[in-house]
């Protein structure tokens, strides 16, 4: 798959270059884990805690697996919480922006967990699935806030730089924005498999895990209907 720019990625490089540790969160499936390996530049080693030998690593000795010179990507922490006070004691021995770049996709647990360890050391990012221009390629903000971001004698040159084909937005509103069914897949029928099984691994998994929500049923009718 060709990966294309994300909107946060050149705010994603700024704050790397201020902060000790950058937090993206955001749902399964919206490219965090390819905006991290993929778009930021230089090199930083890389743990992903969805490699059950790096969440053991992680859980054992997480001073360990931090250990090391040069910066360190950490990738769906919340697997492993209890590392965020390893990474708090290294930001405080050594304050050098970049350090830890940190994904999660569990935002009510992960943002507690920040809030006690990393208050004051991160800076934070959401990454939302995918919007049209992103699907497009373009990788850059919609027509307003590039319009409020230039001078009024740009604004005739920005709108006549619009796309010339009317869009159907109905399909855009179908395929979504998660970057799989958005941009990989080509027909409702794989779409409709593919959001099955997200909603799946959602609601046996990640909720149910984080939430604590007994009534899944419940639950799984109630986004049916949203």
């Amino acid at each position: 798959m060709k990966t294309l720019p994300r909107l946060v990625g050149r705010v994603l490089g700024e704050r790397l270059r201020v902060m000790p540790a950058v937090i993206v969160t955001g749902a399964r499936q919206t490219g965090k884990s390819t905006l991290v390996e993929r778009l930021v530049p230089g090199e930083r080693r890389y743990h992903s805690l969805d490699d059950l030998d790096v969440l053991d690593a992680a859980r054992r000795d997480p001073e360990a697996l931090l250990g090391g010179s040069g910066p360190v990507t950490l990738d769906e922490v919340q697997r492993a919480p209890g590392l965020l006070h390893a990474v708090k004691r290294a930001i405080d021995r050594d304050r050098k922006p970049g350090r830890f770049l940190i994904t999660g996709s569990a935002d009510l647990l992960l943002m507690r967990q920040v809030a006690e360890s990393l208050a004051g050391r991160a800076s934070y990012l959401t990454l939302w699935p995918m919007t049209r221009r992103e699907q497009r390629g373009e990788g850059r903000c919609g027509m307003w806030d590039a319009l409020f971001a230039a001078s009024d004698r740009d604004w005739r040159d920005l709108l006549a730089s619009g796309p010339e084909e009317a869009e159907d937005w109905r399909s855009f509103v179908r395929r979504g924005g998660f970057p799989t069914p958005a941009v990989e897949m080509t027909t409702p029928k794989e779409r409709a498999i593919w959001f099955d099984g997200y909603v799946r691994t959602y609601l046996e998994r990640d909720l149910r895990d984080l939430a604590g929500i007994s009534a899944l049923p419940d639950f799984r009718r109630l986004m049916r209907a949203a």
